[in-house]
């Protein structure tokens, strides 16, 4: 009987001890609940991220941060520059043209001793082109177009270049051997178109301005032999 009665009188007392336990324990929780809504922020509850602010830690929307700083200024616009008349500019210096010159007459030269006549006239018209105005040579190149397109056997183009040698000449008021050689050769052309009173004027005038004695007496036969041709 002794015995029985001792555990029930444990089972009662670790009854007593439980319900002590859970009250401790109770307010234990309430303190710890407190303690959160005191100390707001400083441990995330059970149920939030780890990184991720609560609603309640967000800013409120549509109210925006104020910085210290003041806005620059905007910087001034420059002033527009002066616009000046464009000044004139002197005239550029003539090109040297020596080099074309010279290279236009070599390949004259050259088409000649090949007998490349047309070619030949054809050089010597590009050279005419790099002459400085009122050079006298260029009397000599007309004459030598001709030249080239009577060996080529086009006599009425080779009489055009000739009579344009002479007005040149009379043009820059010279004269010499170019001038005699462009009339000698206007007074063939016209020989071969058969215009015999023209042939013999243009020789004639040939005859005036030559200087060589040879030249002069073989002219003279010529005009002679013409002369006496029935008319």
């Amino acid at each position: 009987m002794y015995m029985r009665k001792i555990p029930a009188a444990l089972l009662i007392l670790a009854f007593l001890a439980g319900c002590s336990g859970a009250r401790k324990s109770g307010g234990a929780a309430n303190s710890g609940k407190n303690t959160r809504v005191e100390t707001s922020g400083a441990t995330p509850p059970a149920f939030a991220l780890p990184g991720v602010p609560m609603k309640s830690d967000l800013p409120i929307a549509g109210v925006e941060e104020k910085t210290s700083e003041t806005p620059a200024a905007p910087a001034p616009e420059a002033a527009p520059a002066e616009v000046k008349p464009e000044e004139a500019k002197p005239p550029a210096a003539a090109a040297d043209t020596s080099g074309e010159l010279d290279f236009h007459l070599a390949a004259a030269g050259k088409y000649a001793a090949r007998k490349k006549y047309r070619s030949a006239a054809a050089e010597y018209g590009a050279a005419l082109g790099f002459l400085p105005a009122g050079d006298a040579r260029a009397v000599r190149l007309l004459e030598r177009q001709g030249a080239m397109l009577l060996r080529a056997g086009d006599a009425p183009r080779a009489g055009e270049h000739f009579l344009s040698a002479i007005k040149k000449a009379e043009e820059l008021k010279t004269s010499g051997k170019e001038l005699a050689d462009s009339y000698l050769g206007l007074g063939y052309c016209m020989e071969k178109a058969k215009r015999i009173p023209d042939a013999i004027n243009s020789y004639e005038k040939a005859l005036e301005f030559s200087g060589s004695k040879k030249i002069k007496a073989r002219i003279a036969k010529t005009i002679s032999d013409l002369k006496s041709l029935p008319k």
